[in-house]
């Protein structure tokens, strides 16, 4: 009897080291499951609406001093956002503003958003947070003309209709429709599935 009970205390260990083991070579899944805002979000590329954010930027520009009277766009945004946060943007997107700064005069200013930006925006809860953009092949270039003549420098501050790494993305998700809002801003852009 005695035996026997020693031979099994024996093997306890013995079994004890046999599932150890398994669990070393095939770890418990820890990962949490995607939330809503990410299933919406990641995984799908959208397109901005260019028509949306030129209506909202002719009522931002007068609070910028710019006596604006029509912005129009031309081009577009692309946004692919991967399911690991990864993602990019790939613009050509034209914005062309008609001002009058004095009754006679006429000025358009063009703001083109032109190549690609890349990096990672992981999303907590409702904001995405971005991290490490690269946007070595990306620009943004403003010019101006007045009554047909070039501005050399242009008296007025553009806000800019992009966003970049160094603000939180609040943001919201229903379907086909993202909004992304950086944070501390009044600028809410609004998005299209496109797959």
């Amino acid at each position: 009897m005695s035996s026997k009970r020693s031979t099994a205390l024996l093997m306890a260990p013995a079994v004890l080291l046999v599932v150890s083991g398994c669990a070393l070579i095939e770890p418990a899944d820890t990962s949490e499951p995607p939330t809503a805002m990410q299933l919406c979000a990641q995984g799908h590329t959208w397109e901005l609406d260019t028509t949306d954010l030129s209506e909202k930027l002719l009522v931002e520009l007068p609070a910028q001093d710019v006596p604006a009277t029509a912005v129009e766009s031309s081009g577009g945004q692309t946004m692919t956002w991967q399911e690991d946060g990864y993602l990019t943007i790939e613009s050509d997107l034209v914005f062309t503003i008609t001002a009058t700064p004095k009754k006679d005069q006429v000025m358009t200013i063009t703001q083109a958003y032109n190549g690609t930006v890349a990096g990672k925006a992981l999303i907590n809860v409702d904001v995405a947070i971005p991290r490490d953009w690269d946007v070595s092949d990306y620009e943004i270039e403003t010019s101006a003309v007045l009554n047909d003549e070039p501005v050399e420098e242009l008296a007025y501050t553009i806000p800019r209709s992009d966003f970049d790494d160094m603000l939180g993305l609040v943001l919201t998700c229903e379907a086909d429709v993202l909004t992304v809002n950086p944070r501390g801003t009044d600028f809410i852009q609004r998005w299209t599935k496109a797959s």
